[in-house]
């Protein structure tokens, strides 16, 4: 009989003025801009509007974003006629609802929900990265 090894948790560390849940880094803006704006934040940042991978992720935003009835830019938005993730995958309508499918239009995030916006709106955003792992 073979025994199992368990390898010890690596550290995850976030950038300063980052906040770490799950297991990503995600900063909220502190000024508010169009949604290719937020974009070009995030990239410059070496990260990118937050991309939600399952239902546990859209809990994390909630508690990043706050419950207001202001909405932040996430990193969605209507290409090639379907929603897409700014990291290219498809959009889940069944996590996260179903959106009308309209031109210039992207994504938001507002009290726990998916919703959409002329990109041309002016709204606070999220980036998201990777957290530096430490390793024991």
């Amino acid at each position: 009989m073979e025994a199992m090894s368990l390898s010890p948790a690596a550290c995850l560390l976030c950038p300063q003025f980052w906040r770490l849940l799950g297991d990503r880094c995600y900063r909220l803006s502190i000024e508010k801009g169009m949604w290719t704006r937020a974009q070009k934040e995030c990239e410059y940042q070496q990260s990118q509007l937050v991309v939600l991978r399952n239902v546990a992720e859209r809990d994390e935003l909630k508690e990043m974003a706050g419950v207001g009835n202001q909405p932040v830019w996430i990193g969605l938005k209507v290409s090639r006629n379907e929603w897409q993730w700014v990291d290219k995958s498809s959009f889940n309508s069944t996590d996260f609802g179903h959106l009308p499918v309209v031109e210039n239009h992207c994504g938001t995030f507002k009290n726990s929900q998916v919703e959409e916006d002329e990109c041309n709106g002016e709204h606070e955003w999220v980036c998201q990265k990777e957290p530096l792992r430490l390793q024991p």
